[in-house]
């Protein structure tokens, strides 16, 4: 009884050795296949997710800064200083020496002088007397009252619409007798004369007056 038991226990253990391992196998397999499926195995490849890369906008770059070509200035010229004239009849004033010349060219036809002047010369003021190259304008020979002085002048010949400065007699009572026969700088900027008469009958409109200091 015993050794059949034996005998039988036997041929179980060998038919286990047959036929399990084929079963181990298979069962083995089915085991895998979870873990081959979470591992992303061939049999059951994880679909790829599509991902997003955020890359920055880049800032706009400045545009290139533009350097404007200086406009070259012109250079300003230097103003020559009148001159006066070399031909013709003219007059000149020296507010200097005080004296008055009548020319013809370059040639002093009548000088006259001692004269009175402007107490200012080359101020800018309405009453300075401002040298440089003037013309005739008008000529007024009657007696004329002059409200500054509260008297009367003669033979006015002006030359300086600006400043209305001209030439003229020295100061005059209402019957023409001299009142004021002053020279030198004393005036409001006319040229008072002793022979005024002169200027007025050598002077005409349109004549230079050159006026030098």
């Amino acid at each position: 009884m015993y050794r059949w038991l034996a005998s039988f226990r036997s041929w179980r253990t060998v038919r286990r050795a047959r036929f399990i391992p084929g079963g181990l196998a298979a069962l083995a397999l089915m085991a895998a296949i979870p873990a081959l499926l979470a591992c992303g195995g061939p049999s059951a490849a994880a679909t790829p997710q599509a991902i997003t890369v955020r890359t920055s906008t880049p800032a706009p770059s400045a545009p290139p800064s533009v350097t404007a070509t200086p406009t070259p200035t012109a250079t300003p010229r230097a103003v020559a200083p009148p001159r006066p004239p070399e031909t013709g009849r003219w007059i000149e004033v020296d507010v200097t020496k005080y004296v008055v010349r009548l020319m013809d060219g370059k040639t002093v036809v009548k000088e006259i002088g001692p004269v009175a002047v402007g107490r200012e010369i080359d101020t800018g003021v309405y009453e300075s007397t401002q040298t440089g190259l003037f013309h005739v304008y008008n000529k007024i020979a009657p007696l004329t009252y002059d409200a500054p002085y509260k008297t009367y002048i003669q033979w006015w010949v002006g030359f300086d619409p600006e400043k209305a400065n001209g030439f003229h007699s020295f100061l005059l009572d209402a019957e023409g007798k001299l009142v004021d026969g002053a020279t030198g700088r004393i005036s409001n900027g006319c040229i008072r004369t002793g022979d005024a008469e002169a200027v007025f009958q050598f002077a005409e409109v349109g004549m230079p007056v050159f006026v030098r200091a």
